[in-house]
């Protein structure tokens, strides 16, 4: 990974400092196609060895006590430019009976909700996506989070949705020429949640929108 990442980096970092620069209009333009292709490998190539290293088992989970809302609250913050640019609301409904400060992986539980938000904005035209977050408390005082972005896109069918979670899958060939991406994502999130001693779902109708989820098991 390091021998990639290294002249990957140069690559970004040099047509960072050109676009700084005095250019044309098309000379910007052709740079930052030169940024937008690099930042895309980087996606691709960031997916495929985070799969390879849960699947030869070398992922741990590394958990800290952290503002959870905090957590959430900065990827609403981060995301909401992106879903607006694309013309939709985009909403974050936080469980009153949250506690504020939960024991876990904060860097994986953002992978997972970032994977679930990215797919509902690039799968929705217009309209809405939601991201609500609730938590029900087990007597042994672990609380049961779960996280649903529901979105209004394209929906998919039952066979579709079935296959949905297999690595380097997406919803047909034709997913792939259109909105770009490897199908990984939701691979990696459905391991990383069982990591986490969480599941993952997802409930969908066609032309209806789609409503993804996980949950984990968190202690206080």
């Amino acid at each position: 990974s390091h021998e990639i990442r290294t002249p990957l980096n140069a690559i970004l970092g040099m047509a960072q400092v050109l676009e700084m620069g005095g250019l044309t209009d098309e000379q910007r333009d052709q740079v930052q196609t030169i940024l937008d292709s690099g930042r895309n490998l980087m996606a691709l190539l960031n997916d495929v060895l985070d799969l390879s290293k849960i699947e030869a088992g070398k992922i741990a989970i590394v958990s800290a006590d952290t503002d959870l809302t905090h957590t959430l609250r900065r990827l609403h913050r981060l995301w909401k430019p992106k879903a607006e640019e694309s013309g939709l609301e985009f909403f974050l409904s936080l469980d009153a009976d949250l506690p504020q400060v939960l024991n876990f992986d904060a860097v994986r539980v953002r992978q997972c909700v970032s994977n679930l938000i990215s797919n509902a904005i690039k799968f929705t035209a217009n309209g809405r996506v939601e991201v609500f977050v609730t938590a029900k408390r087990h007597p042994d005082g672990q609380h049961l989070v779960k996280i649903r972005v529901s979105d209004t896109g394209v929906g998919m069918d039952e066979e579709t949705t079935s296959r949905l979670f297999r690595p380097f899958t997406q919803a047909d060939d034709s997913t792939s020429r259109k909105y770009g991406g490897t199908g990984l994502g939701l691979a990696i999130s459905k391991r990383l949640t069982q990591l986490m001693g969480g599941t993952i779902g997802v409930e969908s109708v066609p032309g209806a929108g789609s409503l993804f989820w996980f949950t984990v098991h968190l202690l206080v």
